[in-house]
C-alpha cells in the first residue's frame, strides 16, 4: 500500500504535492518522491524516509513546475532502498514520463521474465517498472493510447499517475481494488489515493475515478476514457478497517463513521458481556471502541499512552531493546486499568504476537481481565494486492482455532467481527462490492503460482 498525489496547472504544484504527500504519510513511510513538469522538462527527486525528511524548503526554490506527481512508499514488492523509490522516470520514444503506482501486480513476475527474454533491462526490483517496459515496447500514437493499450495486460491492483510534458494522467484497475479520487482546486485538477489530501490542500472532491478508467488532464481540460470493461468491483475492505485516514470519504461517508459502525456491530454481536470499561488499541481501534461504548452503554476510557515518535523512522533496536518495543509505543495508564475487566478492541489480529504483548502489559499494570474484540474476521490468507500481510503459514488463524488464539494471546475471551457485519459497516448497508480475499481466500484476479509461494519480496 502506497500513497499517490498529483496536481495539474498550478504554479505551486510542488508545494501542494508536498502537502498532499504529507497528508498521505500514513500510507507509506519508507520513501518519498516527486516529479514536476518544469520548463526544462520532467524533473524528479526521490529519497528514503518521511516526506519532511526527504524534501527541504530550499529545494522548492528551484523545484518548480506547472504540474506534479508524488509518491510515499510502503514496500510490498521490491526491497526497501532508494532505487525502488518513486516516482520512476524514463525517457523513450514517447518522450519523458514519470510514474507513481499504488498497489501490486499479480502477474509482474511473468511479465518481467518475458520482457527480459526480449532484451529489457530492469533497473529496480519493484513491480511498477513492468508498465514502463511494456509502454516502451508496445507504444501507440499518444502516451494515453499507449497506457490504455498496455494496462489491460496487467493483473492485480493498481492506481497509476503518469506525468509527461503538458499532461497528467491517472488510471485505476478494472476491479477498483485500489482507490483513486479526482478533485478540483480553482482551475487545477487533483488526483489522490484519498479524499483527505484533496481537502487539506484546499480542493473539493469531484468523484472517484471509476474502475478501468483513464483520466487525462491537458491544458486545463479533462477527458475520461475506459481502457477495460468494469468487472465486478472489489474495493479493498482493509482501507476502511485500517489503512485510510479517518477523515477520508468512501461511498459518501467518512472512514471514521465506518469504524464507529464496526464498534456498534461488535456490541450487538456480544450482548450482555460483563466488563467495567471499553478501550481501543490506538489509532484505528479507538473509533471501534467509541462505537462499542455508544451501543453498549459501557464507559470508554483510554488505557494507553501512545508514543507517536516510534514510527518506521525510529532507529531499529538491538535484541535487548526489541523486548521494549511494544511498551515504547503503548504504555499502560495504571489508574485506568487496575482491577478492571477491560474490553479491548483492535482492527485486526495477524500473527498474534503484538496482541500478546499488549495484553501482557495490561495485566502487569493490574487489569483483572481482558476481553479482546477484533473489528474484522480472522485473516486466513495472504494479500497479493498491496497489504503487507505475512505468508499464509505465518498467519495465526491458519494454525489455530479461536480458542487456541485466545490462549496464545492470553486473553480471557476473544471475539472476531463477522464478515457480514464488516461489509455492512464499510458499505453502509448498500455497497457490498469489496475484496475480502484475506478473510475468504476468494481472489478477484488471477494470482501466479510463484507469487503464492513467495508472497512478496519484503
Amino acid at each position: 500500500m502506497c500513497g499517490i498525489f498529483g496536481i495539474s496547472d498550478n504554479k505551486d504544484s510542488s508545494k501542494l504535492t508536498y502537502v498532499g504527500l504529507f497528508t498521505l504519510q500514513h500510507r507509506g513511510q519508507e520513501s518519498a518522491g516527486m516529479a514536476i513538469d518544469s520548463k526544462n522538462g520532467i524533473q524528479y527527486y526521490n529519497g528514503m524516509g518521511l516526506v519532511s525528511e526527504v524534501f527541504s524548503n530550499d529545494m522548492f526554490q528551484s523545484f518548480r513546475g506547472s504540474s506534479a506527481i508524488g509518491h510515499v512508499r510502503y514496500s510490498t514488492t521490491g526491497s526497501s532502498n532508494v532505487n525502488n523509490a518513486q516516482p520512476l522516470f524514463f525517457n523513450s520514444y514517447l518522450g519523458q514520463t514519470a510514474i507513481a503506482h499504488n498497489g501490486n501486480l499479480t502477474n509482474a513476475d511473468a511479465l518481467r521474465a518475458k520482457l527480459q527474454k526480449q532484451g529489457a533491462i530492469f533497473q529496480t526490483s519493484t513491480d511498477s517498472e513492468v508498465i514502463i517496459h511494456l509502454m516502451a515496447k508496445y507504444h501507440g500514437r499518444t502516451i494515453e493510447d499507449t497506457i490504455a493499450d498496455n494496462l489491460h495486460k496487467l493483473e492485480g491492483a493498481y492506481s497509476f499517475l503518469f506525468l509527461a510534458p503538458g499532461k497528467l494522467i491517472g488510471a485505476r484497475d478494472p476491479n477498483g481494488i485500489r482507490t483513486l479520487f479526482l478533485g478540483k482546486l480553482g482551475k487545477s485538477y487533483i488526483l489522490s489515493s484519498e479524499t483527505c489530501a484533496i481537502e487539506v490542500v484546499g480542493g473539493k472532491v469531484v468523484r472517484e475515478v471509476e474502475p478501468g478508467e483513464i483520466v487525462v488532464i491537458e491544458k486545463g481540460k479533462i477527458k475520461f476514457k475506459k481502457f477495460a470493461k468494469a468487472k465486478e468491483t472489489a474495493r479493498c475492505v482493509f482501507e476502511q478497517v485500517y489503512f485510510a485516514r479517518p477523515d477520508s470519504v468512501f461511498s459518501g461517508r467518512t472512514v471514521q463513521s465506518a469504524r464507529y459502525d464496526i464498534g456498534r456491530l461488535l456490541a450487538k454481536e456480544i450482548k450482555n458481556v460483563k466488563a467495567d470499561i471499553v478501550s481501543g488499541v490506538p489509532d484505528s481501534g479507538t473509533a471501534y471502541a467509541l462505537g462499542f461504548s455508544e451501543e453498549s452503554g459501557l464507559p470508554y476510557k483510554t488505557v494507553f499512552m501512545r508514543n507517536r515518535y516510534t514510527g518506521r523512522s525510529f532507529i531499529q533496536p538491538d535484541q535487548k531493546l526489541r523486548e521494549f518495543t511494544a511498551h515504547l509505543k503503548l504504555a499502560p495508564i495504571r489508574d485506568a486499568i487496575k482491577g478492571k475487566t477491560i474490553i479491548l478492541i483492535d482492527d485486526s489480529l495477524v500473527r498474534g504476537t503484538t496482541s500478546k504483548k499488549i495484553i501482557g502489559n495490561l495485566k502487569k499494570a493490574g487489569a483483572k481481565k481482558i476481553i479482546m474484540l477484533i473489528g474484522s474476521p480472522p485473516i486466513t490468507n495472504s494479500c497479493y494486492y498491496g497489504i503487507d500481510t505475512p505468508t499464509r503459514k505465518e498467519l495465526i488463524a491458519t494454525k489455530l482455532k479461536i480458542e487456541g488464539i485466545r490462549k496464545f494471546i492470553n486473553a480471557d475471551a476473544l471475539h472476531y467481527l463477522s464478515l457480514e457485519n464488516l461489509i455492512k459497516a464499510c458499505g453502509y448497508g448498500k455497497d457490498k462490492d469489496f475484496c475480502t480475499a484475506c478473510f475468504t481466500g476468494k481472489y478477484p484476479t488471477k494470482v501466479s503460482k510463484l507469487q503464492t509461494k513467495t508472497v512478496n519480496d519484503k
